[in-house]
């Protein structure tokens, strides 16, 4: 009976100093065993051990072991932060700078973006030139019927016949104005020539519209696949938290965000990633064994 009690550690009594002392007290008060723990969490005992025992460096590097202790500090109702401040107190374990990696270039749509705004802008163009030519070449027309309403007491009015207002346009089209002779009065062809304009503008200001709407950010897709477990952490340009945590093994997440995003990988050696539908290979310069952190940004054509 008595070794059956030593075999038993008890729970320590007075305030604990470190990480390791404070989760094996809360785990002994809940009467968890480490497999247990090690079952529900899906992490391996060896590593609970080793936090237990604050031999981190078996563990690996920083951001695998904050994973962990969060995990295991949440499940056991510790305060994460609280737990947090002592372990970096009593932990000497360097950080890693994260290194630019090589830039994508993204798939054709860019390019057919640029192609169909150009093609907007120049049917705008041509649209306003047809435009001004049309009423351009109406100017001496309009202001003749206009003048023969206006001399309505004449004896013998000229009334135009339907069939030559087609052959007028036609003339219109291809030569230049005819000479005002028959003209009486030059104000109404004044007052015609702002009409003209206003399709020009008005497609101009449809392509301004869309240069502003191809001006937006730009977001691309970037999916993980996890072959084993792995710590992920991924951050875009808008400094929004895409992804964090730890992933089992066989999951696929895909996240969208604002190039260029900063990525921390806890096992990248069973971690495959494809960027905006492309294979992406995962630098292995700057790495601390399986830890990699690298960013992705996009080619600017």
């Amino acid at each position: 009976m008595a070794d059956s009690d030593e075999a038993i550690p008890a729970p320590e009594t007075h305030p604990p100093d470190t990480v390791g002392q404070r989760l094996r007290n809360a785990r002994l008060m809940q009467d968890f065993t480490v497999e247990q723990l090690s079952t529900e969490l899906r992490i391996e005992a060896k590593h609970l051990h080793a936090i237990e025992d604050n031999r981190f460096e078996e563990i690996g590097v920083p951001v695998f072991v904050k994973g962990y202790l969060k995990q295991y500090a949440l499940r056991l109702g510790l305060d994460v932060g609280d737990l947090l401040s002592v372990y970096y107190k009593q932990t000497t374990l360097p950080e890693i700078e994260i290194r630019p990696s090589r830039a994508i270039k993204l798939r054709d749509e860019r390019q057919i973006t640029s192609w169909i705004l150009a093609a907007v802008v120049l049917l705008a163009v041509v649209a306003g030139l047809a435009a001004w030519w049309w009423n351009g070449g109406n100017f001496d027309s309009m202001p003749s019927f206009r003048g023969t309403e206006a001399v309505a007491p004449a004896p013998a009015p000229v009334e135009p016949e339907p069939a030559s207002v087609p052959e007028v346009e036609a003339r219109a089209l291809v030569l230049p104005p005819a000479e005002p002779a028959e003209t009486p009065a030059g104000e109404p062809a004044a007052d015609a020539s702002p009409v003209a304009a206003e399709p020009a503008f008005a497609g101009a200001g449809a392509a301004g519209d869309g240069a502003e709407r191809a001006a937006a950010p730009i977001t691309i897709p970037l999916t993980f696949s996890f072959a084993a477990e792995s710590w992920a952490e991924v951050t875009d340009a808008r400094g929004e938290r895409l992804l964090f945590g730890l992933n089992a093994p066989g999951r696929s997440v895909t996240v969208r965000g604002e190039p260029p995003f900063a990525v921390v990988l806890g096992n990248a050696g069973a971690v495959q990633l494809t960027v905006d539908g492309e294979p992406y290979d995962i630098p292995r310069t700057g790495r601390q064994g399986e830890l990699a952190r690298f960013a992705v940004d996009i080619a600017e054509e």
